[in-house]
């Protein structure tokens, strides 16, 4: 099987999708804001995106797709795109889940919260401890959140923490309110989803890849059912 990895991530406002090589180096990558248009620009994405690495599809071995947590409808895009074209092509499709990679694709060991913003006060977020060597360990685990509960949950570890993702924008004047708290990346690519993908299966932790959609929230047709 060719070792070329595709990498997808619909679950914020920036369409991205990158082309990764066995070993992790990056192929091509492309960028694109696109709130709501995921739908109709991921195909010719992910189209472009082999062009620049010059690549036809068939020298895609793997996917990987960032199962959320995020926009309902971006994860939902996302996962049914991979696994067609994992079908397709008849190749794997591994689901990462997004906060973990994010916090994976840091290098220095410490405290990372990836924090992805989830509208109002509210932020998808989690905290991670980086080790000198293998992959991030859950401090507090995968939650929808109010921004300032959530930063509250980490002042108590007496630590400094680094919070990267599009929450950093959303929320950076209450991020700024915080003396522990490093502002980090605000976007952090699609390539850091194949690179977590490569490092799960190295230590064996395929549960970690599964497809099932990871949301944290009810779509917003079903909340204002619940609400109503």
């Amino acid at each position: 099987m060719n070792g070329n990895w595709l990498c997808i991530d619909t679950t914020g406002d920036i369409l991205g999708v990158a082309v990764l090589s066995a070993d992790g180096a990056l192929l091509a990558d492309l960028e694109q804001t696109a709130p709501r248009l995921h739908s109709s620009l991921l195909v010719p994405a992910i189209a472009e995106v082999l062009r620049l690495a010059g690549l036809a599809q068939e020298a895609i071995g793997q996917i990987a797709v960032n199962r959320g947590p995020g926009s309902y409808t971006g994860i939902r895009i996302g996962l049914a795109a991979a696994e067609a074209m994992g079908y397709a092509l008849g190749i794997d499709v591994c689901g990462v889940p997004g906060l973990w990679a994010s916090a994976a694709s840091r290098s220095l060991e410490g405290l990372y919260a990836p924090a992805l913003d989830a509208r109002r006060e509210d932020a998808f977020c989690a905290l991670y401890e980086v080790p000198g060597r293998g992959l991030p360990l859950e401090r507090l685990g995968p939650a929808m959140r109010p921004m300032r509960d959530f930063l509250d949950e980490c002042r108590t570890l007496g630590q400094p923490v680094e919070v990267m993702g599009d929450a950093v924008d959303r929320h950076g004047e209450i991020l700024r309110g915080y003396p522990f708290v490093r502002i980090g990346p605000s976007q952090m690519g699609a390539a850091r989803l194949g690179r977590f993908a490569m490092r799960a299966r190295e230590e064996a932790l395929d549960d970690a890849l599964s497809t099932a959609a990871l949301y944290l929230r009810p779509p917003a047709a079903a909340a204002q059912r619940l609400d109503g």
